[in-house]
């Protein structure tokens, strides 16, 4: 029996009202709140490139925000491979395509889409040139290594 507050079947109405709450959600730059809402509209119909789309620009600008260490962006993330990932460019060249081709600003008109693409393409341009891949591993083995705790002073 189906829960009538929740049910387990939607329609593609239903789909696509969800992806245009999510559009108005990334419009405001309510980054969470807009993946959300594209999340369920992807889930519901998987046909829906649009929502892979929001999706895209949420989570590439969401990882843009994220800083580590002394300011440094976080370039594997905003691809979202791991940095144990990133070693292999195997792995990073095709997420590069992958997110390159959604966030594309000629064919993906959401809010922000430009943004979030020119963030694929500067991480690109790191993660793709050997000599500044190498910098940016060292930057954030640096800034990952565990802090070391202060000594408890007892009295």
């Amino acid at each position: 029996m189906e829960h009538p507050f929740f049910p387990t079947t939607t329609t593609r109405a239903e789909a696509l009202r969800w992806l245009t709450i999510a559009e108005k959600l990334l419009s405001k730059r309510d980054l969470m709140g807009s993946k959300s809402f594209a999340t369920r509209a992807r889930d519901s119909d998987q046909t829906l490139l649009p929502a892979d789309q929001i999706l895209a620009v949420a989570d590439t600008l969401l990882s843009g925000d994220r800083r580590i260490g002394n300011n440094l962006q976080d370039w594997y993330s905003i691809l979202q491979v791991s940095p144990h990932q990133g070693r292999d460019s195997e792995l990073v060249a095709p997420q590069y395509r992958r997110l390159a081709l959604l966030l594309n600003p000629h064919k993906n008109k959401f809010p922000f889409a430009d943004q979030a693409f020119r963030l694929v393409l500067d991480a690109w341009t790191v993660l793709s040139n050997p000599s500044k891949k190498s910098l940016f591993d060292k930057e954030l083995a640096f800034y990952m290594q565990p802090q070391p705790q202060p000594i408890a002073e007892f009295h």
